[in-house]
This record gives structure tokens, C-alpha cells and sequence, in this order.
């Protein structure tokens, strides 16, 4: 029981130091109406979620790529939505670009950390200086009228910026270490 209360210990540091990239492809989560109207405004997926900012912005599945944006004939500017991990802190890596409709032609990015980053053109886009945010939004770059936009894939990265482990990894570290270290010794007599 000890040796397995050991190897727990051991198994919960290694995890906690370890994390890493995560795809979002999109199709696998879960739509959510939480605006109470009549169209999709958030989706989950992996521990993430992107929620439109203002009631009336909303997801469609599978309209221009897995997941298409657009403002509706109710807000006439600014379509815009946030990607967060429930507090979380994560490194945006790139987003897949399907499609832009009705004129617009390219996002703006801004991280939780005040970076700012425009993105226009197709296909999987590498998105720079997003490390160690806890949110970031974005807005479709048009001027009135409708607007959307569509993306099939977004990449992330759960594994902290500085690969430095936090005090409370490398004492769970040390705990299975002596805790085996003990056994092993006991073991012995």
C-alpha cells in the first residue's frame, strides 16, 4: 500500500510539471445557448471555451469551417469573441482559417497580456506573443454591416512559459522519492 501511495505521489508531480499542446478541432465539444437567445454563443471543448462578447454574436457549427462567427442583423459593428481556460493560464500556438464572408478579410488578436496581432489569409496561421495568457479576444477587422468568419482547427499549449516547477511539484517529488527511498530500505532488513 505504501509503495502504491509512492508511485501516486510520484505520478501527481510528474503530471502537474507536465502539460502540453492541445487541439481543438472544434466539432468535439459543446454548443451552449447562455445569452438565452435564439442562436449558439459559447462552445467547450477540452477545458477551453470561446463565448461571444455581446448577446447577438454568435457561433454557427459548420458554417464557413467547423465553426463560423457573425454578428446577425441585430449589431451592426465589432464582431467579436474570447477564448479562455477558466482562468487558467495557456499559450495560444495558431488558428486554422477557413473562410471570411461578407467583406471582412482579417481578425485582430489581443492577449490578456496586451499583445496585439492581425491576422488575415487562409489556412493554419502562427499566432506570436500569445504565451501565458488567460484569455485573448478576437475581432473581426470590418466596418458595418454583417460580418463573419469561419475556423476548423485552433491549437494550444497548457504547458507553463518557463518550464520552471513550482515549489509544491518538487515537494510532492521529494515526498515519493524518500517516501520509496524508506521502503526500499525497510524492504531490505
Amino acid at each position: 500500500m505504501k509503495k502504491l501511495a509512492c508511485l501516486a505521489a510520484l505520478s501527481l508531480a510528474f503530471s502537474a510539471a507536465q502539460a502540453g499542446p492541445i487541439q481543438l478541432d472544434l466539432t468535439s465539444g459543446t454548443f451552449a445557448n447562455n445569452n438565452g437567445s435564439a442562436v449558439v454563443d459559447t462552445y467547450t471543448e477540452d477545458g477551453f471555451r470561446l463565448r461571444t462578447v455581446r448577446a447577438g454574436d454568435h457561433f454557427d457549427p459548420n458554417f464557413l469551417g467547423d465553426i463560423g462567427i457573425h454578428n446577425g442583423f441585430q449589431n451592426a459593428d465589432n464582431v467579436s469573441w474570447v477564448i479562455d481556460f477558466f482562468g487558467a493560464s495557456f499559450n495560444l500556438v495558431n488558428i486554422n482559417i477557413a473562410a471570411y464572408v461578407d467583406g471582412a478579410t482579417s481578425i485582430t488578436v489581443t492577449g490578456s497580456n496586451g499583445v496585439t496581432q492581425v491576422l488575415s489569409g487562409l489556412g493554419t496561421l502562427a499566432i506570436a506573443g500569445m504565451g501565458d495568457v488567460t484569455s485573448v479576444v478576437f475581432n473581426i477587422d470590418q466596418d458595418g454591416g454583417t460580418q463573419g468568419f469561419g475556423f476548423s482547427e485552433i491549437n494550444v499549449d497548457t504547458t507553463p512559459v518557463q518550464q520552471v516547477p513550482v515549489p509544491g511539484t518538487l515537494a510532492l517529488l521529494g515526498l515519493g522519492l524518500s517516501a520509496l527511498g524508506i521502503s526500499r530500505r525497510r524492504a531490505g532488513k
